[in-house]
């Protein structure tokens, strides 16, 4: 499904002519899932509606709602994406089945999920609607503790509550997928203990390469997830990528940073259990800031520790190379350049992705 990309990859990888194609190739032809869009803006804004579906996404996990909004104003949220997605379906259409995934064509498929569930409360009733609404992705803390579990700006070290732990079970029973992209390290590990299916970490780094609490996963954490049949989906958000390990100041990095990550995680975790998290926002690089209310707008001053030490009105700049989805292509090049198979490449590229949605929703 996946189309090329812009040429840029001579200035990062020295491939050979015969390395180059079969990168290119694997580009166009693999199934590619990114674990993580941030920004329902791809679905209607006229000057980055296309920029999906011309980087070769064929399924994305899209944030739907804020991550501290009440259930009303989620549900309201979760419909109006839904309306969205059916007025630009030229290019998008709704993810309601794993199988959906393989009949993309040149359309982006729309994973509906939450990142956090503060719209939980205490009634657990509430996910027998969004599960109506066929959202299938939900992190169940979002940086602060809800009445489920901790979230990774919480100085304490709490993990899933007594209702948290009923949660997990009811998302296991209706096909819910489970993310610990923005819990904290208890919680994390809580989440993957309690729970009878695989989980994700839709978007994270890590910790032994970036020492972000939380945001990057521990080795222990990465390899949890991996033996109980997840996933851990790389992303090149600056912050969990390269910073220093004692100021966190946030520092310059290359898509070569990122293919770093991928290997590690490869290491600790196995090849089936690494994937794509892009979290990457091409308007909000464009427009050279951020919104009030941006994790960097509010969390950096009091956070460094998880969101590193940098600028609080712009976003850091994303790694050379693979800093929009227009450059998505660098990413399949590095692969190869790392010397992995093409089966490889086509699991971390999509396939991880879909075995887990497959196991999770089917």
């Amino acid at each position: 499904m996946a189309t090329t990309t812009p040429d840029d990859s001579r200035e990062f990888f020295e491939l050979t002519d015969e390395e180059q194609a079969r990168a290119d190739e694997l580009h166009r032809s693999t199934t590619i899932v990114d674990g993580l869009i941030a920004g329902t803006y791809y679905l209607d804004d006229s000057d980055y509606r296309d920029r999906l579906p011309e980087a070769g996404i064929a399924a994305g996990n899209l944030t739907v709602g804020g991550s501290d909004d009440d259930f009303e104003a989620t549900v309201d949220g979760v419909c109006e994406v839904r309306e969205r997605i059916r007025a630009n379906a030229d290019n998008y259409f709704l993810i309601e089945s794993v199988e959906d995934i393989d009949s993309a064509g040149d359309r982006t498929g729309i994973v509906l999920g939450f990142q956090g569930a503060n719209w939980v409360g205490t009634d657990l009733d509430r996910i027998r609607v969004v599960d109506e609404l066929d959202v299938k992705v939900i992190d169940l803390a979002y940086n602060r503790a809800n009445t489920l579990g901790d979230g990774c700006c919480e100085g304490r070290d709490a993990g899933l509550t007594m209702l948290g732990r009923e949660a997990v079970e009811e998302l296991n029973d209706r096909g819910i997928l489970l993310d610990v992209s923005h819990t904290n390290d208890a919680t994390t590990m809580d989440v993957v203990e309690h729970s009878a299916d695989p989980v994700i970490a839709s978007h994270i780094g890590c910790r032994a390469l970036a020492n972000s609490q939380g945001r990057a996963k521990t080795d222990e954490q990465l390899r949890a997830v991996a033996e109980a049949g997840g996933v851990n989906c790389i992303t090149p958000f600056p912050p969990v990528i390269k910073r220093d390990p004692d100021t966190h100041e946030v520092q310059p990095a290359t898509v070569h940073d990122v293919l770093d990550h991928v290997d590690h995680a490869v290491e600790v975790g196995g090849i089936d259990s690494v994937a794509f998290g892009g979290d990457m926002s091409d308007r909000t690089l464009n427009s050279g800031s951020i919104h009030q209310g941006s994790n960097l707008n509010v969390w950096r001053k009091t956070h460094p520790e998880v969101y590193g030490d940098g600028p609080t009105d712009r976003m850091d700049p994303y790694p050379e190379g693979l800093n929009r989805y227009t450059r998505l292509g660098n990413l399949t090049r590095g692969l190869v350049d790392r010397g992995y198979d093409d089966d490889e490449v086509r699991k971390i590229l999509g396939g991880n992705l879909q075995r887990v949605f497959e196991s999770v929703w089917e």
